[in-house]
């Protein structure tokens, strides 16, 4: 049975704006639900295309993602890898938050050749850096920034995509099965209003979010 994940998005530009944001939401979530957030995610794709026609359509990306806490984990060996699947998001329809499937699995040893065995080959990775807050047991909220990286998995390489003083911001749900995922909206637009007047979180237009494959042919 899948999960669902539920989230919403903002933008936030200037240092300024950025510690009032966190300011807020510790004001929100409590001092002691502020953590750092430093993210490794890999992106990878089918190594061999499928034939153009209907059966296309069932290929999807797949990501490792890691989190670094220490400078010893910005060794391969000493991470902790997780492999995800993020489904088609569902079609907005009177939704007011994006819901898509989310799964998520705890890998270990070289993930390189997992994913080889796969069938899957490198696309591209990014980093995220910023700060991670959890409110109550089941929302969590990421303010970051992304970064790309000139040489395959070396972290020191990274250069900010975009502006270097904008800021993402992303509210999250738990993953939940399908029927607690309008109860699950309610709250996420709970939450996004008591940040009214310091970012406009938003749903993201579902063709935006397809996790088709980008075949060029």
């Amino acid at each position: 049975m899948s999960n669902y994940e539920c989230s919403l998005q903002g933008l936030v530009i200037g240092q300024e704006q950025k510690d009032y944001l966190i300011e807020r939401l510790m004001g929100i979530c409590g001092n002691d639900c502020i953590t750092d957030l430093y993210e490794h995610e890999i992106v990878f794709t089918p190594s061999v295309q499928t034939p153009v026609g209907p059966a296309r359509n069932d290929d999807v990306v797949l990501r490792v993602q890691s989190r670094i806490s220490n400078e010893q984990e910005r060794s391969f060996k000493f991470r902790q890898w997780y492999l995800c699947m993020q489904g088609n998001p569902e079609p907005q329809r009177a939704r007011t938050v994006t819901v898509r499937p989310n799964t998520r699995v705890q890998i270990s040893g070289d993930v390189f050749r997992f994913m080889k065995s796969l069938g899957y080959s490198y696309s591209f990775e990014v980093v995220r850096k910023g700060k991670l807050l959890a409110y109550e047991k089941y929302i969590k909220i990421t303010v970051t920034q992304l970064y790309k990286l000139r040489t395959k998995v070396d972290l020191s390489s990274a250069v900010p995509f975009g502006q270097e003083d904008m800021w993402l911001v992303e509210v999250t749900s738990s993953p939940v099965p399908q029927e607690h995922v309008n109860q699950m909206a309610e709250h996420l637009n709970k939450f996004k209003s008591l940040l009214t007047g310091v970012v406009e979180l938003e749903y993201v237009d579902t063709r935006a979010l397809q996790n088709r494959v980008p075949y060029t042919s």
